[in-house]
């Protein structure tokens, strides 16, 4: 039972180094050698994990060889379009200048109620807004509104919003976050002197961002939404 065990537990380590190795990507981002990879590696490493007679090395040197197989391709595509292009596939414009293609639906075996359910996951509800669509490489639909219909930005209307980055969250659920709380230069104390001024304590907050405009966005546990101005927007520093 014990090596069983091992045995597993070896190969599993295996399996999360190799994938580790295919890079950052999420499983609807493979392209398709990646996901072909993907499930050749799990049957390899299936067999020698169901059967102790069989030996680790016929499930770890498969594995190594793939790995260097994707590495290989890696590289050659980063050097040549046309390899890029054959494993991995071309952007397909389904939308150009407002108009659906039919043809290149076909095509890629898309509906139209598909494309209508890519657009909403976007957050396009209306399809006549759009002004091109594209199936990437890796299946995943990007679109853009066309120019008459899209909102004006800041900067067409002359107007500066001011540096706008990540916030920081310094309360969650209930917790403070004592190293956001070193990047925003204060500490416990100033926190909870702030929370005061609204009758609140630090475990009464679900959660709290604190934005780069200095505003505090809180959530407490029973539901309630507040914002508070909490320090300088010129003193913000990350």
């Amino acid at each position: 039972m014990f090596t069983l065990f091992l045995r597993a537990l070896i190969l599993y380590v295996v399996m999360i180094v190799t994938m580790r190795g295919l890079g950052k990507r999420q499983l609807g981002q493979f392209q398709p050698y990646e996901f072909a990879m993907a499930i050749l590696l799990a049957d390899l490493i299936s067999t020698p994990m169901e059967s102790v007679s069989t030996p680790l090395l016929y499930g770890i040197l498969p594995v190594m060889a793939l790995f260097a197989v994707h590495s290989l391709i890696t590289l050659i595509s980063l050097k040549s379009d046309k390899v890029r292009a054959f494993v991995s596939g071309k952007p397909s414009v389904i939308i150009s200048r407002g108009v659906i293609n039919e043809q290149e639906l076909k095509r890629l075996c898309l509906s139209l109620s598909d494309l209508l359910e890519g657009l909403r996951n976007v957050g396009i509800m209306d399809p006549s807004e759009v002004g091109t669509a594209i199936v990437e490489a890796n299946g995943k639909l990007s679109a853009f509104p066309d120019a008459a219909k899209r909102a004006p930005t800041t900067g067409e209307m002359g107007i500066d919003p001011g540096y706008e980055g990540l916030p920081l969250p310094l309360i969650m659920d209930g917790r403070v976050q004592a190293n956001n709380l070193k990047q925003v230069g204060e500490d416990e104390a100033w926190l909870t002197a702030l929370l005061a001024r609204r009758g609140l304590q630090t475990g009464e907050v679900y959660l709290a961002c604190l934005d780069t405009h200095g505003s505090l966005a809180l959530q407490t546990r029973a539901g309630e939404r507040m914002r508070l101005n909490a320090i300088d927007p010129g003193k913000v520093g990350w």
